[in-house]
């Protein structure tokens, strides 16, 4: 898309953002990401502050939230690949017992950091779904960036308003006139900002959260188009959150088996028996959602989401998409078929060596791509050895729940180092799961709540062995 640009008074992405053009900004547009880079074709422009007077001779590339027009117009083109994704594959189902039957029309909603799901439930039977991105990705991919934009007043509102919005989106997909009940379940901060509440103190230590349990509002009191109450899943500590909350009643764990909800903060619960439970988060970043990866993208369409040994691979879309990228379950894929052809070492290296690989036309993997799963795969499977090692138990079964986890060759996530050999089962977004069964009985919002005060929480860096299992887990 080529453009001119007249305004001189903002960042390039703040003016595209006003013309209705919205770029990838998952870092919050602070420069980090490198996911909005455009290319200057003329005029005069401030790129991080340093004047350059660009010719269509001698184009320049730069990140849109990093430059500025200096005077009169400048031209510019926008690559696709810059613009801010609009279709999302997300996780919409679960497993778990059937929901009780529901006197009325319920709405169930996992509010996640980067999407959103719904589900309408009409006499215990999911009759239809929803997904959305969560507006909030403007502000930044992960929740740190959002609680940095939440430290100021306007700052809250606006992650407010996006959150209320997203939410809006889904259940206009849905039809939500008759609604008679709503729950929603997200992790803590997400949890925070749809009630306006600063979570500021969830950033620094000791990570206390300004609030675990959340009033029942009227939806439209919320901001939301719906009528009912909305009921919001507890909380179990800053980084454990009401999304963990719901898996853990959805789930019902027994003795000696785990929870893993894997995502940019890999979350743990572990019931050790005698009614003693623990939990932990690691934190493994977004590169398992496309961060940071130089062809990297969430599972949308037109991304490669699988890789066979042969070098084939499958396109969400179907075979006459062309790929535009590589979700994080392709990139688990690619890191085992590397390692069991030799084409990888132990280290993540191409053998022989290479500066990358180009899997298709336009899309190329490179070390430092590798380097970063390797990274995300190590915070996983280091956090669940850890607190194993810590409680003196192994695991004879991890539940894995979460969109990314529905779409992993289990297989391969075990051939990587990522999980651990032994049962695993898929169980699906139960923070949705967990959520609809709270909207079809709101009256479980008490137990809910005691619930959330079972499992103890053990932060991993306070945990001897820790860095010894992260380090090791680096390892192919």
């Amino acid at each position: 898309m080529r453009l001119t640009i007249t305004t001189t008074s903002q960042d390039l992405a703040s003016v595209l953002s006003a013309q209705g053009i919205k770029l990838d900004l998952r870092c919050g547009g602070r420069g980090i990401c490198g996911r909005c880079r455009v290319f200057l074709l003329s005029g005069a422009w401030f790129i991080d502050n340093v004047r350059h007077t660009v010719s269509p001779s001698a184009p320049l590339s730069a990140l849109a939230c990093r430059c500025r027009l200096a005077t009169g117009s400048g031209d510019i083109e926008v690559p696709d690949s810059s613009r801010s994704e609009t279709s999302i594959q997300a996780s919409s189902s679960w497993s778990s017992r059937p929901l009780p039957i529901n006197h009325g029309i319920a709405i169930g909603i996992d509010l996640g950091t980067t999407t959103i799901a719904a589900v309408k439930v009409v006499n215990g039977i999911p009759v239809a779904e929803a997904s959305c991105f969560n507006r909030q990705n403007a502000f930044g991919d992960n929740v740190l960036t959002r609680i940095q934009k939440a430290g100021d007043t306007a700052g809250l509102d606006l992650l407010r308003r996006a959150a209320v919005d997203s939410i809006n989106d889904a259940l206009a997909q849905l039809g939500a006139e008759d609604v008679t009940s709503l729950a929603i379940a997200g992790n803590t901060v997400m949890s925070c900002l749809l009630h306006g509440i600063d979570p500021t103190p969830i950033g620094t230590l000791p990570f206390t959260p300004p609030c675990r349990v959340f009033p029942t509002r009227p939806a439209r009191d919320l901001g939301l188009n719906a009528p009912g109450d909305v009921l919001t899943m507890p909380a179990i500590s800053g980084y454990v959150g009401g999304d963990l909350t719901a898996g853990l009643n959805e789930v019902k764990l027994g003795s000696d088996e785990m929870l893993v909800d894997i995502g940019t903060n890999c979350e743990i619960i572990f019931n050790l028996g005698d009614g003693r439970l623990v939990c932990t988060a690691a934190a493994a970043g977004p590169a398992f959602e496309g961060a940071g990866l130089s062809c990297g993208c969430r599972a949308n369409h037109g991304a490669i989401d699988h890789i066979a040994a042969d070098g084939t691979f499958t396109v969400i879309g179907g075979d006459d998409v062309q790929p535009h990228g590589l979700c994080g379950s392709a990139m688990v894929d690619f890191l085992a078929m590397g390692q069991a052809s030799g084409r990888l070492n132990q280290f993540g290296r191409f053998q022989p060596s290479a500066p990358s690989l180009t899997l298709a036309p336009g899309i190329v993997i490179t070390e430092k791509d590798i380097e970063q799963i390797l990274k995300a795969k190590a915070a996983v499977r280091a956090g669940i050895e850890t607190l194993a090692q810590h409680c003196g138990i192994a695991p004879r079964k991890i539940f894995l729940a979460g969109g990314f986890a529905q779409y992993l060759d289990l297989a391969n996530a075990i051939a990587i180092g990522m999980l651990p050999p032994g049962d695993h089962v898929l169980v699906g977004n139960t923070s949705l799961g967990g959520a609809a069964r709270l909207a079809a009985q709101p009256e479980s919002l008490p137990a809910l709540i005691e619930l959330s005060n079972q499992p103890r929480e053990l932060a991993l860096n306070t945990l001897e062995n820790f860095e010894n299992a992260y380090i090791d887990a680096l390892m192919l």
